[in-house]
């Protein structure tokens, strides 16, 4: 992806009042990087304006803590490399919070389910199991997790893997009937079934029980824990559920990070993590 010298400054305050809280804090602009063209977390509109669930998200964060978040694209590849120099103050996209990550940077608690599911043309019978992909071409975005996922299973259930350098080339590959089904996160399938009435979601979720979240410096936690508290903000007042659907198309888990307000800051049972209490204080 190439680089954009386009930076999306994004303020939302309500009246000219600002939270106590938000009062006591640093006020000057968030720098947040963000890989701008992976929906629905981030992508670039019809008007050359950024937008997708994160970037909503950066709103409703900016308007609980009274600052505003300057959104810089930047490459995944080189996206933690930028954080730790100081060019950026955090990481605005899906991060799957892992320990060997937690040992080199801060994480804010979770903020999604990094559950999987099929994309499948919607004319076809619902994939309810991997059963029901047996002997069928699956399509991948070549080298990550899901592709890891179907190599190691290839064996049992005798698919033919097709592997794409994009993950929208092999969304595109069903639609086209190149493939069967291309395996991706539930948010970027709800997504695609969204834009297309070829496409659907199969009913077969992965779940893993893991999670991704937001990252900062490791020495930030000052603002880990401004951005973390803001987060739970939108947990409580419903903001980030309606978000999710919103981008989505489909229903977060009940149960999962979307809704679950946890205590301290930071991800519970990860390096960096923090058990101090705090109360919301919320806009």
């Amino acid at each position: 992806m190439k680089t954009r010298t386009l930076i999306s400054s994004l303020l939302i305050v309500g009246g000219t009042a600002i939270a106590g809280q938000a009062l006591a804090q640093d006020q000057s602009p968030i720098r947040a990087a963000s890989d701008v063209g992976y929906p629905p977390f981030a992508t670039v509109g019809n008007d050359g304006s950024y937008q997708g669930y994160d970037i909503d998200i950066a709103k409703a964060i900016s308007k609980q803590i009274g600052r505003k978040i300057d959104v810089i694209d930047q490459p995944w590849s080189t996206t933690y490399a930028g954080l730790n120099s100081g060019k950026f103050d955090m990481v605005l996209s899906a991060a799957m919070i892992t320990k060997n990550r937690a040992d080199g940077m801060l994480f804010a608690e979770a903020y999604g389910d990094a559950t999987y599911q099929f994309v499948q043309r919607a004319s076809d019978a619902t994939i309810e199991s991997p059963d029901d992909l047996k002997g069928k071409t699956i399509a991948v975005n070549k080298g990550n997790l899901f592709d890891r996922w179907l190599t190691e299973r290839q064996d049992q259930y005798g698919w033919k893997i097709n592997r794409y350098d994009k993950n929208s080339d092999a969304i595109q590959s069903v639609a086209s009937g190149q493939t069967d089904a291309a395996l991706v996160y539930s948010a970027s399938a709800g997504d695609a079934a969204n834009r297309s009435p070829l496409l659907a979601v199969s009913d077969y979720v992965i779940d893993n029980g893991e999670v991704y979240g937001y990252s900062f410096r490791k020495d930030d936690e000052a603002l880990r824990d401004e951005v973390d508290a803001a987060i739970e903000c939108l947990k409580h007042d419903g903001t980030l559920a309606k978000l999710y659907t919103k981008w989505t198309g489909l229903e977060p888990k009940a149960d999962g990070a979307v809704n679950t307000i946890y205590p301290g800051y930071g991800q519970p049972g990860f390096p960096g993590y923090d058990d101090t209490e705090h109360d919301l204080d919320c806009q």
